[in-house]
Formats: structure tokens, C-alpha cells, sequence
């Protein structure tokens, strides 16, 4: 009796230590209710915390010579180090988990107004404080991109998705199923004419797709001209998608672009804007609406994010004594 007693008891031990495993490794659910994991991500030594430093730089765009140091986004990232088969120039990579706050429900659309509340921008942010944008003939640029956002807003609206209409400060590692930065341009001599788009490095993979089918729509419905020639490192580094440097940016999961609409200096483009501007919000609503039906969000948020390590920081000269 003593015997089968102790090898029941035995077995249980093995149940529970089973099954506290793998809770810790997945969590459990009770009911409506998930608790754990208790391991994973945060039990990761190579996590390195929301806001803490990456030891890794970059530069402003707009001043190359104004170094930076690489932050985690919300959620912390982990710091994948170069096996030892590595190439002498590996860099490694930058795991980032899956948000926690992935959106339920209906599909969930950003549309910035570019400069809009520059006044209220936070401390990081500071260099926007006061900006209305490009101006020409009494038209701002952000009485343009608040416009158009507003209209884009109530078509989406319209569609079933919820639409956030956001000012220049972004939430701290905003997750949506997409995220769409207007704006207007000016060369300050009223010849340059057409629309550029952009997207950020070392974010998800369905940013091309994103750019791609608003690009696509907006130029068929406007018949405006795609201008690459003056897409700038500004565009490609806009703050709000570029999670390693700012804490008020989207999520690196959240596909996002800036659009820049046309040209306020450019009499066509400007008329364009502000004439037709139902048709423009249109055509940017047709783009994010054929991305939200090629692209499930069970894609966007399936798995964690890979992305290339920013080179190391060069290790600054000791001072001469």
C-alpha cells in the first residue's frame, strides 16, 4: 500500500512540475482570464527595458553631425548577439516582441495631420515647437493635412475601421493595424510638382505593401507624378516612425508611411488639395483599405521582429591629460 502510495504521490509531483513549466513558459487561462507567462521575454538576459540605451548610434537626418543613441520601444527588445561563425562585420540583431496591447475588434487606422499641435509636442520633440509646415498664398500645410485626415477619418469611418486622428505627438509605441503620416511640400519656387512616399528602416515586413497600394491609388485618382527624385533622408527617417530614436513613435510591428500629398507651392498640386480634396482623401482611404483586405492582422502581429543591429557606437578618444 505504502509502495503504490508513494509512486501516486510521485506522479503527481511529475504532473505539477509539468505543468508549472509549461504556465511559466505559456500562462494559462481561467476562463476569460490569461495569467503568466511568468518566463519568456522578461526573463530574457539579453532584454533590454523600454527607453533604456541599445549602446548603439545613428544621425540626424537633418544634421549629420548630431549623433544619437539608440533606445528600446515599449515592450524592451532583445539584443541578439553574433554567433561565432559570424563574419568579422556581423552587427547581430534586435529582437522585438509582439506588442501586448495588439488591437481586438474592429481594424484600427492612424491618420497623422503632419504639424498639427506642434505647440504641444513633448520635451524629445522639441525641435517641432512652433511648425505649421510649408506656406504659400495664405495656405498652410497643416490646414491641408488636417483637412484631408478629417475626411480620410470619416470614410474609413464609413468602412468599419476605427480611426484615430493624430496630431504631431504620437502614443508612446502606438500600435494600429496601420499608420499613414500627410503632409504637403514646398521647393519655395513653385516648380516642383507631385506626391513621394516613404517608409522607415529595421520595421516590419509589410511596409513596402503598405506604400505601394496607397502610392498606387493616389496616383491613379490624381494623376499627380511620383516623385523619387526628392524623397530625402528626412521622409525615410520621419520621427514618428523611427522607434529607435523616439519614445513617442508607432510600434516597430505597426505598418506605417509618411505621404507627402503634392507640392502647397505649386499652383496645380496646391488647387489639387485643396479643391478636390474629397478625392484625395479618397484615394489615400482606397490604398489603406486594399492593405487592410490583402493584409489580416494575424499576419501583422503573428511573430516577433527581427531587424538588423545599428552598427556599434565608436568609442570616443581619451582626453588628453
Amino acid at each position: 500500500m505504502s509502495r503504490a502510495l508513494s509512486a501516486a504521490v510521485a506522479a503527481a509531483l511529475i504532473v505539477t512540475v509539468v505543468l508549472a513549466a509549461n504556465t511559466a513558459l505559456t500562462g494559462i487561462r481561467l476562463g476569460e482570464f490569461k495569467l503568466g507567462p511568468v518566463l519568456g521575454t522578461a526573463a530574457d538576459s539579453n532584454l533590454v527595458p523600454a527607453g533604456a540605451p541599445l549602446g548603439q548610434i545613428g544621425s540626424d537626418p537633418d544634421d549629420p553631425s548630431d549623433p544619437w543613441s539608440a533606445a528600446a520601444p515599449p515592450g524592451g527588445v532583445i539584443v541578439q548577439t553574433p554567433g561565432p561563425t559570424a563574419g568579422p562585420s556581423a552587427t547581430g540583431t534586435l529582437r522585438i516582441p509582439i506588442p501586448k496591447n495588439v488591437p481586438t475588434g474592429p481594424r484600427r487606422v492612424a491618420i497623422q495631420a503632419g504639424h498639427w499641435k506642434s505647440d504641444e509636442a513633448p520635451d524629445e520633440l522639441r525641435r517641432l515647437i512652433p511648425q505649421t509646415g510649408a506656406a504659400w498664398e495664405g495656405v498652410t500645410e497643416v490646414e491641408i493635412n488636417l483637412d484631408i485626415a478629417e475626411r480620410v477619418g470619416v470614410i474609413l469611418n464609413s468602412k468599419g475601421i476605427a480611426v484615430d486622428i493624430l496630431p504631431t505627438t504620437i502614443p508612446v509605441g502606438y500600435v494600429a493595424d496601420a499608420f499613414v503620416a500627410l503632409h504637403a511640400d514646398s521647393d519655395g519656387v513653385g516648380e516642383n510638382s507631385g506626391f513621394k512616399m516613404a517608409h522607415a528602416a529595421r520595421r516590419g515586413p509589410y511596409e513596402d505593401a503598405l506604400l505601394n497600394d496607397i502610392k498606387d491609388a493616389y496616383g491613379a485618382a490624381t494623376g499627380l507624378d511620383y516623385d523619387a527624385r526628392h524623397i530625402t533622408s528626412s521622409m525615410r527617417g520621419y520621427y514618428a516612425l523611427t522607434w529607435s530614436r523616439f519614445q513617442h513613435a508607432v510600434a516597430p510591428h505597426t505598418p506605417a508611411v509618411i505621404l507627402e500629398m503634392g507640392y502647397v507651392s505649386n499652383d496645380d498640386d496646391r488647387a489639387l488639395m485643396l479643391d478636390r480634396a474629397d478625392l484625395v482623401a479618397k484615394s489615400i482611404s482606397d490604398g489603406i483599405m486594399k492593405f487592410l483586405n490583402d493584409t489580416p492582422r494575424s499576419k501583422i502581429f503573428g511573430q516577433d521582429l527581427a531587424v538588423p543591429a545599428f552598427p556599434s557606437r565608436p568609442s570616443r578618444p581619451s582626453p588628453t591629460p
